[in-house]
């Protein structure tokens, strides 16, 4: 599991410049699944009873937070915007890839604190964001053009406890389970074609999801997310939330309470662990958009507890991963729910 998730999460994919992620989902899931792409940036993978009159559509964004470049100074900083839900407060100083005509490596500038009058000391603004690769005015616009994007850069690291760390989890951990499924499914008997969506643009409008549902064709619809677990100053529902202690069910008004009992009762019969989350009302997940596409696909949702989102140094364990694949593959190999 952790040599796929490093796979996935070295490969770049800020919204809307999908292309080398996708081609990395494409080689790892192929053994499993027929693969196509479509011009949105989307991965299908179609596996189980292709010939069955049931589709359920199992969604999983691959789309990562990240930067696109606004300018180039005179001498050679990038000025750059955000792409996503990018925290400000985890910026500067950090180290960051730009995938122009070939990738360069740069670091975002940061005020030395012996410089400071103490003003600095909090966020700054992305109009005072600059990019430094070293390379001069004339050396740097060879290679990176405007709107060209930049993402964080930090190797995947192992941790204690079967623990890992990462730019990029939210959300390819959700991507590795999907693939996961793939794998546990092959050669197994089922009543669904299952339909694995690798959706772009979801950091920017859930764009991906939107188009990829509408031509799916799909009865029933389980999104594969990253949601909060618990760690210091977290309050209300989310501090009881705990890494390794399984994957969290969502309970909502939008989405489908047949599709939520039903995956309970499967891991309480599996003894696969889990945990409740609850949402008043919409989700700010893909759920969201595939939940009213069309005349409307019954949807679930799931979520890995995740540390530190939209950082660079975001946590998972490998033991949840697992067990929301072993999850939804006892939900499709069981035949789903039986709607009221």
């Amino acid at each position: 599991m952790f040599d796929i998730l490093k796979k996935l999460c070295l490969a770049h994919g800020v919204s809307g410049n999908e292309k080398e992620i996708c081609n990395t989902v494409r080689n790892i899931i192929f053994p499993y699944a027929d693969v196509e792409t479509n011009e949105f940036g989307n991965v299908f993978a179609v596996f189980g009873n292709k010939n069955s009159e049931k589709t359920i559509l199992l969604d999983a964004h691959i789309d990562q937070i990240g930067f696109i470049v606004t300018d180039i100074t005179s001498k050679g900083f990038l000025k750059i915007d955000k792409c996503g839900g990018i925290d400000l407060r985890t910026v500067q100083g950090c180290g960051v890839k730009v995938y122009g005509r070939e990738v360069i490596k740069g670091v975002v500038c940061c005020l030395p604190p012996h410089l400071s009058d103490g003003k600095e000391d909090k966020a700054i603004g992305i109009d005072k964001v600059y990019i430094d690769t070293g390379l001069s005015y004339e050396e740097v616009s060879s290679i990176v053009s405007i709107g060209d994007t930049v993402s964080f850069y930090e190797e995947p690291e192992m941790l204690l406890n079967n623990r890992v760390t990462s730019p990029a989890l939210d959300n390819r951990a959700s991507v590795a389970s999907i693939i996961r499924v793939a794998q546990l499914l092959k050669d197994k008997q089922c009543d669904y074609k299952v339909i694995a969506m690798f959706s772009s643009q979801e950091e920017t409008y859930q764009l991906g999801a939107k188009i990829g549902a509408f031509i799916s064709g799909a009865d029933e619809a389980i999104v594969v997310d990253v949601s909060f677990a618990s760690q210091p100053d977290i309050s209300g529902q989310y501090s009881d939330i705990k890494l390794s202690k399984g994957p969290m069910l969502c309970v909502s008004s939008t989405l489908n309470k047949d599709m939520y009992k039903t995956l309970v009762n499967i891991a309480n019969e599996c003894n696969i662990p889990y945990q409740n989350e609850v949402c008043g009302g919409l989700t700010g997940t893909n759920a969201d958009s595939i939940t009213i596409c069309k005349s409307g696909i019954k949807t679930a949702l799931i979520s890995i507890p995740e540390k530190n989102m939209h950082t660079q140094a975001e946590i998972v364990d490998l033991n949840d991963i697992e067990n929301t694949a072993l999850l939804i593959s006892q939900y499709i190999l069981r035949g789903g729910a039986k709607f009221e």
